[in-house]
């Protein structure tokens, strides 16, 4: 495993073990990543659905109910009802999924746009970097935008990027009224120079090859200290995001985790862009992003 994944892995136990609900459908290495964090000390896990049924002796099983849909509704209402602090799911993610997480008790959510962030380290230089929306968002507009920067800085300083640098991607670095992305990144990028993103730093819109190097940004005329210094990219759009990251997970052999953010409390997924073995770092991920809970 990479050092900064290992690091992740290391300070991911909490103050007190995190009573975790699990639903969704019976997935073997999600299953064993549970019960890994278990023997850690990171949580104690409660099954809520019928593939738990063969793991009694290794936890306590709430509800058992064998339709996957019913069981993901009682385990919400334990988490909305305080009797558990998380909730690792182990899909199928879809559309209905993330529909209950959003009709879910306010409890649940830190706002209205949930978002995910993937987590990878730079194969250039071994920088912890993040990408997003990876998984969830299909055409955010301005105001998803803004709320997905919100949810990524978040992530970036809990895993310990105290003043995120944000690249907004779009097509090209000129502002072009024909290409909407443009327009939103560079809102975007004065709404930073504002303070609105706290104290990240907000630049766009910026092609992928002047966001990666300062030196072509600046032949470009950009001057910021964003390009070649990139905590967070920020796609354009789901399609932009997913291929992307396609491409690091099968060509580059990156190894990848990743979060939603969004959420009071952990809300532990896979992204089906992430390696099976990955549960453990997202269990980890969950736990440090949502560690004053």
């Amino acid at each position: 495993m990479h050092a900064s994944f290992q690091r992740i892995i290391e300070s991911a136990r909490p103050k007190e073990r995190r009573r975790v609900v699990i639903s969704g459908k019976r997935n073997s290495a999600a299953l064993a990543a549970v019960l890994t964090a278990q023997d850690k000390g990171w949580i104690d896990p409660v099954g809520c659905n019928g593939a738990s049924l063969k793991l009694r002796d290794k936890m306590d099983v709430y509800c058992a109910d064998s339709d996957i849909w019913h069981a993901r509704e009682d385990a919400l209402r334990v988490l909305d009802e305080g009797e558990a602090e998380a909730l690792l799911d182990m899909g199928p993610l879809d559309e209905r999924f993330f529909s209950l997480l959003i009709k879910s008790d306010t409890r649940i959510k830190k706002n209205h746009l949930l978002s995910y962030v993937t987590v990878f380290t730079a194969p250039k230089n071994d920088r912890m970097t993040l990408f997003t929306d990876t998984l969830i968002n299909s055409a955010p507009g301005l105001k998803e935008k803004a709320k997905i920067i919100e949810n990524a800085i978040h992530v970036a300083k809990a895993l310990g990027i105290a003043r995120p640098n944000v690249a907004a991607l779009s097509a090209l670095e000129l502002v072009n009224p024909s290409i909407p992305s443009t327009l939103d990144a560079a809102i975007l990028s004065k709404m930073s120079e504002r303070r609105q993103f706290q104290d990240a730093i907000v630049e766009g819109p910026l092609g992928m090859d002047n966001a990666e190097s300062g030196l072509a940004a600046q032949h470009k005329g950009i001057r910021s200290p964003v390009p070649g210094n990139v905590d967070v990219y920020l796609f354009p759009d789901l399609e932009s995001a997913s291929l992307t990251t396609q491409f690091l997970a099968f060509l580059g052999r990156c190894r990848l985790g990743g979060v939603l953010a969004g959420t009071r409390v952990p809300i532990i997924i896979r992204s089906p862009l992430e390696p099976l073995d990955s549960w453990l770092l997202n269990i980890a991920l969950g736990l440090i992003v949502n560690k004053e809970i």
